[in-house]
């Protein structure tokens, strides 16, 4: 009876006035905080791939959609008609649309933008119904309500523009069919006459597509005509690079670093035709090599300035889709973030919540003597202040940038074409810039638990047997430069590693072991063979035989957990994955060492038909290395074999793969 009666009196106290005002108040401030939460996360989520952050962030994300709605609806349906409680409606839908750095959570949420768009005008509605049927007449409560209801307003309208302009069936669709177009027929307006090393005669679209989209195709090709007149209406990388530097206002370093900022930002147009399955124009043209291996890689101090560049490009590419920072919202941002911030505080420091003498709700709650709800109103306020002040510290310039360098207008103070210094040093910051390690001879008996995977109900993806990643990796100007001068040594031309092996005449010996059935049966041959290789070998901090063991396990990494980023089925490799791990537990078992496991497979008998495994296989590979002498050499026709094969590797056809992982810390894959 005694718990029944307990039960009875807290179900009591919850359904009273009371209870319900306290409910509200723990979800105004709960929301405030997830909405804290967002901002802080969404902004960092590129930057780190674990899989519990992951989660983390979709789980804030998710009470973040519900917990706002929710909270309006309380207020809705209760008895909170004071001008106070209205003005935490008003703060909450102000919260709920404000969201720059997290407008989606992937990229199936965009084609459900007018999902989100009526569940924001619904809102929009029930928090109006309650600022007009609101009681009070402070001024000061009555112009902070309209000015966050006014505000997100506007603030609804930009995010469905935004994700309207990354929308396959939107903006982007529409504008990046303007540049399929322009890029079939761009290398026929400057023939003969271009520099890679200047971009002078790349007529890369660098703004303005826009002005050209609502033209009419015409006959025969039934393209966008871009005769004279068209050309007018829209900006080329060639003429803004040399708006830059003719500009006497910029010093050689900000030069480059708008120069590279404006590469950037041309490139991005052009990478969104994969999004779209356009056709690549420029593919397979001198001209379009000639811009990579004497422009971007022109010399070997290039190698790391040209990975910054393919950095800010997908930078691009990620704000583009994951955030509002695109929005011509963002242009006048600062403005009105200021007068906002100015309003809210003057406003409220003269006769809101900071006054001695504030308006008093006709609900009120205390406890101690401190009144619970004014100092929700006064925490909510120092909340929204302080991350616009936040977000105005920590404003990335390079949209910015793009606009002022369209206009050709003279820098002042007031563009972000003054701030370079931190646009390279933010680009870099972007993303996770480490490689993801994977040792199939070391973690092949790994058991998960998959705990939390049961506890979310699947929520979170389980782990597979031998489905152990290792310490990550972090990716050095040594790594960038040695892939890098593997594209130019060879001009460009994608070799799978016999290249590498011939130049190091080792081609005849290990011919075998090029001709594999799959790419994926390469990838775990070549990466057993270099494990046994360099077993018993310590690896030192630089030079080729870090550069060999990182890109093996990086490649092992990538089969057992991106596959889909490999060449073939991602299904398909899963299930390779699987069996390899399965016949490891059979044929090496009860080694417990990593050396007496690769001592077992050199050792073991292969047999006379065809038949091998992948392990054995391996393991014949990884004896015949260490018949290469001396070490150095060895090491040498590794670093060399990995650095070519990954770079064969790396295009795919997949790319939905390589924009999710954008949202999750990066690939080293997509950026090659």
């Amino acid at each position: 009876m005694g718990i029944k009666n307990s039960t009875t009196t807290f179900t009591q106290s919850w359904g009273s006035t009371q209870g319900r005002l306290v409910r509200v108040e723990v979800l105004v401030l709960f929301s405030a905080l997830i909405w804290i939460l967002v901002k802080f996360f969404g902004s960092r989520r590129r930057r780190y791939s674990q899989g519990f952050f992951r989660f983390f962030v979709w789980v804030v994300y998710t009470l973040f959609t519900v917990l706002g709605p929710y909270t309006i609806g309380l207020l809705q349906d209760g008895p909170f008609r004071d001008q106070t409680f209205v003005l935490w409606g008003t703060i909450l839908l102000f919260i709920q649309v404000s969201v720059d750095s997290l407008s989606v959570y992937s990229i199936h949420d965009i084609e459900q933008r007018k999902r989100m768009l009526v569940q924001h005008l619904i809102q929009i509605i029930l928090v109006l119904w309650l600022i007009v049927n609101c009681k009070g007449h402070n001024k000061s409560y009555t112009v902070n309500i309209w000015l966050f209801w006014i505000q997100s307003v506007i603030l609804t309208y930009t995010k469905y523009q935004s994700l309207s302009n990354a929308s396959k069936k939107g903006g982007l669709l529409k504008l990046s069919k303007v540049v399929a177009d322009y890029m079939m027929i761009e290398h026929e307006q400057i023939p003969r006459d271009f520099n890679p090393g200047t971009m002078e005669g790349y007529k890369y679209i660098f703004h303005g597509e826009e002005q050209v989209a609502s033209l009419l195709p015409t006959a025969p090709e039934y393209r966008v005509k871009f005769t004279e007149a068209t050309r007018r209406k829209y900006t080329a990388i060639d003429s803004v690079w040399r708006w830059i530097e003719r500009e006497s206002a910029f010093n050689q370093e900000a030069k480059e670093t708008l120069k590279d900022v404006a590469l950037s930002f041309s490139l991005f147009k052009l990478l969104k035709r994969r999004l779209c399955g356009y056709q690549i124009g420029e593919a397979g043209l001198a001209k379009t090599l000639d811009f990579v291996l004497k422009g971007l890689i022109s010399e070997r101090g290039n190698y790391v300035r040209a990975f910054g560049v393919i950095e800010m490009e997908l930078s691009f590419l990620y704000d583009f889709l994951y955030t509002r920072f695109d929005t011509e919202y963002s242009s006048f941002k600062g403005w009105a973030l200021c007068f906002v911030i100015i309003t809210v505080i003057v406003s409220n420091s003269i006769s809101g919540a900071f006054s001695r003498h504030y308006h008093r709700s006709s609900l009120e709650q205390r406890v101690h003597g401190i009144d619970v709800t004014r100092w929700v109103t006064i925490v909510l306020l120092i909340i929204v202040c302080a991350s616009y002040l936040v977000a105005a510290a920590t404003q990335d310039w390079r949209w910015d940038i793009v606009d002022e360098l369209h206009s050709n207008e003279r820098p002042t103070w007031e563009t972000g074409l003054v701030e370079t210094s931190s646009v390279k040093r933010k680009a870099k910051k972007s993303w996770q810039r480490a490689l993801g390690q994977h040792s199939l001879l070391l973690n092949f008996d790994y058991h998960p638990r998959n705990v939390l995977s049961l506890l979310s109900l699947g929520l979170v993806d389980p782990t597979r047997e031998g489905q152990k990643a290792g310490e990550t990796i972090k990716l050095t100007d040594e790594l960038i430069e040695r892939v890098l001068s593997r594209f130019k040594k060879s001009k460009g031309q994608l070799q799978d590693g016999q290249s590498a092996l011939a130049k190091n005449q080792l081609g005849s010996q290990f011919s075998w072991a090029c001709t594999l059935s799959t790419h994926i049966h390469k990838i775990l041959v070549w990466h057993v063979g270099t494990t046994i290789a360099m077993d018993g070998h310590p690896v030192p901090p630089t030079g080729d035989h870090r550069v060999a063991k990182t890109l093996s396990d990086y490649c092992a990494y990538l089969v057992a957990f991106v596959p889909d980023m490999l060449p073939g089925h991602g299904y398909d490799t899963q299930r390779i994955f699987d069996a390899v791990v399965v016949e490891a537990r059979e044929s090496i078992s009860g080694c417990d060492s990593l050396s007496s496991r690769c001592e077992k497979l050199v050792m073991a008998v292969l047999p006379s038909n065809s038949s091998c495994t992948i392990l054995e296989l391996g393991g014949r590979l990884g004896r015949e290395l260490r018949g290469v002498v001396p070490e150095e050499q060895r090491w040498k026709v590794l670093a060399d074999f990995w650095a070519e094969f990954i770079l064969f590797l790396a295009p795919s056809s997949n790319v939905e793969i390589h924009t999710e992982m954008l949202a999750a810390g990066g690939e080293f894959m997509t950026h090659l």
